[in-house]
């Protein structure tokens, strides 16, 4: 699955006109997904990580760009095409509880996919359907209940097995997990991995949770008001950040070590919605190492010096 400079723009309604006006939610982001690998996408909330998410879905059509999934360009296919090419490429909402039809038992939740797309015979369907139930870790007997008898992380690993019944090539998780507590968070991650090793599916997981992004992640995404500021290997990303504000997001995340709590922090100004300069670096407004650098240089991500597919927006950063 791979994203070529995509771009979405929507047009608002101005407080001081009565015209609209574009506003830009993605600008120019590339990525690529590769088989059995997980991208993982993070950053602030507003910073346009669900809109990637439901473009890479072709819920949304970009403004600019292209989306091709498994070599095939998917942005410019007829619906009845692109139809037929859904079940290689699943959603799992942060919801749950809205994402599951409340009239519908869990079966027929997870049966009505298969039957649409044809994935199995109709009389292979009901073992299929136990199946995958047994896979996210449920009792079958519980094909027979309504989504409001289970729990926030039962009813996520519903979603998942609904996902899961199109045998897809690709899952994007759009925080599937910020809406429970930790020890439910900690399951829903472990069957992930459980079921990726299991199946060889890749994700694109999207959150603002960091702990959870740098668990399940071989690749880490950075976004900052609509565009990728640093991307490379979730571990090296983690521990050795280039970006100032890759390093602020992880300085902000809260620490157990009581050793580590007095460390220097990075801590950025101002709020999100601040605007650079036109031609400057957006982070320009809120970062406490800009210079004067910063304001002729728009923020292009380019390969750091001696690190392997490590990348970042900052002029100070690829040049050290």
């Amino acid at each position: 699955m791979e994203a070529r400079n995509l771009t979405k723009e929507y047009r608002v309604k101005s407080e001081k006109s009565l015209f609209s006006k574009p506003f830009t939610a993605v600008r120019d982001v590339n990525l690529q997904v590769y088989p059995g690998e997980t991208l993982g996408i993070v950053g602030e909330s507003g910073c346009g990580k669900s809109t990637v998410a439901r473009l890479m879905m072709l819920l949304e059509k970009p403004t600019k760009g292209e989306i091709w999934i498994g070599g095939a360009r998917m942005d410019q296919v007829p619906e009845r095409e692109l139809r037929k090419r859904r079940t290689e490429f699943q959603m799992v909402f942060q919801d749950s509880g809205s994402s599951l039809n409340p009239r519908k038992r869990v079966r027929e939740i997870i049966e009505e996919p298969m039957r649409y797309h044809r994935i199995a015979p109709e009389a292979e369907i009901p073992q299929r359907t136990a199946e995958l139930l047994e896979m996210v870790g449920l009792p079958t007997a519980m094909a027979e209940r309504y989504p409001h008898e289970f729990s926030g992380g039962q009813r996520q690993r519903i979603c998942i097995a609904r996902a899961l019944s199109l045998r897809p090539k690709a899952l994007v998780l759009d925080e599937p997990v910020s809406a429970l507590d930790v020890s439910v968070q900690a399951q829903i991650l472990n069957l992930l991995r459980d079921l990726q090793r299991q199946l060889g599916t890749a994700y694109v997981f999207i959150g603002h949770g960091l702990g959870a992004v740098h668990y399940i992640s071989d690749r880490v995404a950075v976004m900052y008001r609509g565009s990728i500021v640093e991307e490379g290997p979730s571990e090296a990303l983690f521990a050795h950040p280039a970006h100032p504000y890759t390093r602020a997001l992880l300085d902000a995340a809260p620490v157990a070590d009581d050793g580590m709590r007095d460390r220097a922090r990075l801590a950025l100004k101002e709020e999100i919605d601040q605007e650079a300069p036109a031609g400057a670096c957006p982070l320009y407004p809120r970062c406490p190492l800009a210079e004067e650098a910063c304001l002729h240089y728009r923020g292009e991500m380019r390969e750091l010096a001696g690190e392997q597919a490590r990348r970042s927006a900052c002029n100070r950063a690829w040049e050290r």
